[in-house]
């Protein structure tokens, strides 16, 4: 009896332990810094950027869903402004990569503010902010020479003088003490602009201060784009550029090196808030949006399983449940066993399990290409000829039961699948059905 009484709450124990990590996934830490949100109102936000421009008439969107809604949200045709931090909570897709191409290339205007030459607090979270923006710039960043910070700006010393002060403390070269200080030590960095350019008007300087350690990064265009570097990091040597501007046929896509100079605790410092004037006034048209990406910080209308069950709600109302369960088991409640029988499962059974399983694991697109091309090889099969997947629209415009509604459906269907923009699978499936019913 002593041993049952021991083994029992140890089995209980070992169930609860499986089935909590069986079934439910593990919440990934996280940093505790905000997002910069256009609705964030901390230091990191861009709640003040997003109210300074609804104050001056200028339509302002929060745009919380994939790429594919961009259209939806922003004027139509060209001249709208979307603006982006990098790295991304919510990684982009590979099909809103596509989507997000075209828009530009519509007469849009992508800004990148990425964390490459400074890291906030938010950036510290993940994700592959250099390579995103090498991805969509063709902008290489290689690690180059360690840019000293000033913690007084450049107000305290001129580039000259603080040049020749860095060659008489330290000398041509710095040594690997001072390459590593530069490396660990966060603060200010400031940068100036690159020539004469209108997006530069009225800018002298710009800072921006990196909360967590950065190394300065050399960014090299690919010699097949044309980017324009339009602003450097001030600093004796290296000058390196830290703003690109590259057009991308009717629009264009600006590549800011550092992620913070709109955030609500550095947009009034320097010439930061001019800077972010010039872009929307350049890229703007009359009627156009300005649109702040918070769906790829995490900000969503969409269902987001990652974020649902990272939600430490969910994990205390499991808890919960699990230790009531466990107080349940092991205590004075009699398990009673039934009388089992056996019941064969039914065929259906099983092929409406595999159905909710693939339906669950295969994207709607896919799932629909495939339909469409089982329902035109039937018709290749009945007539004979080779399997290939291709429609025969010729062929199903001639036969009489099918009416020319169905047909103009399924044409339509055909094409949103072709283009990869979403599509109903149950509507796709009942007319399928009913244009079997009508050729046979």
């Amino acid at each position: 009896m002593k041993r049952e009484a021991l083994v029992a709450p140890l089995l209980a124990l070992g169930a609860l332990a499986l089935f909590y990590t069986l079934l439910f996934p593990k919440v990934q830490t996280r940093s505790a810094a905000a997002a910069p949100l256009s609705t964030e109102r901390g230091p990191e936000g861009l709640a003040a950027a997003a109210q300074w421009l609804r104050q001056a008439g200028i339509p302002v969107v929060s745009l919380r869903d994939r790429y594919s809604a961009l259209a939806g949200v922003s004027s139509p045709g060209q001249g709208n402004l979307l603006i982006t931090s990098l790295p991304e909570r919510v990684p982009m897709r590979a099909a809103e990569q596509a989507q997000l191409l075209h828009w530009i290339c519509s007469g849009n205007t992508l800004l990148l503010l990425a964390a490459i030459d400074d890291t906030p607090a938010w950036a510290a979270t993940g994700g592959d902010a250099i390579g995103t923006a090498t991805t969509l710039t063709h902008i290489d960043f290689n690690a180059g020479a360690p840019a000293p910070r000033s913690q007084t700006g450049p107000q305290s010393k001129s580039p000259p003088q603080a040049a020749q002060s860095a060659q008489s403390t330290q000398g041509p070269t710095p040594d690997a003490a001072a390459v590593l200080n530069a490396l660990l030590q966060p603060g200010p960095v400031w940068a100036q602009p690159r020539g004469s350019q209108a997006l530069m008007r009225g800018v002298h300087r710009l800072r921006v201060i990196s909360a967590l350690p950065a190394a300065a990064r050399r960014g090299t265009p690919s010699a097949q784009v044309g980017v324009l570097a339009i602003a450097e990091r001030l600093a004796p040597s290296p000058r390196d550029a830290v703003l690109w501007v590259e057009p991308y046929q009717a629009g264009q896509i600006i590549l800011s090196a550092f992620a913070g100079p709109f955030s609500n605790g550095q947009i009034d410092a320097a010439d930061n808030a001019q800077l972010l004037a010039n872009i929307v006034a350049w890229s703007r048209a009359p009627r156009g949006h300005v649109i702040f990406d918070d769906a790829h910080q995490g900000l969503v209308d969409f269902y987001d399983p990652k974020a649902f069950f990272a939600d430490q709600r969910l994990h205390h109302t499991l808890e919960w449940i699990l230790l009531v369960w466990l107080i349940w088991v092991l205590g004075s409640q009699t398990l009673r066993s039934g009388q089992a029988l056996w019941r064969p499962t039914a065929a259906t059974t099983l092929m409406e399990a595999s159905a909710r399983f693939f339906s669950a694991r295969v994207p709607a697109n896919s799932a629909a290409q495939y339909m469409l091309g089982n329902f035109f090889d039937e018709i290749h099969r009945r007539r004979g000829e080779p399997e290939d997947g291709s429609a025969p629209w010729q062929w199903l415009a001639a036969q009489p039961g099918l009416a020319p509604e169905s047909l103009a459906r399924l044409q339509e269907l055909h094409a949103r699948v072709q283009a990869r923009a979403p599509v109903s699978l149950s509507r796709l499936q009942n007319l399928l059905s009913q244009i079997r019913g009508s050729i046979q």
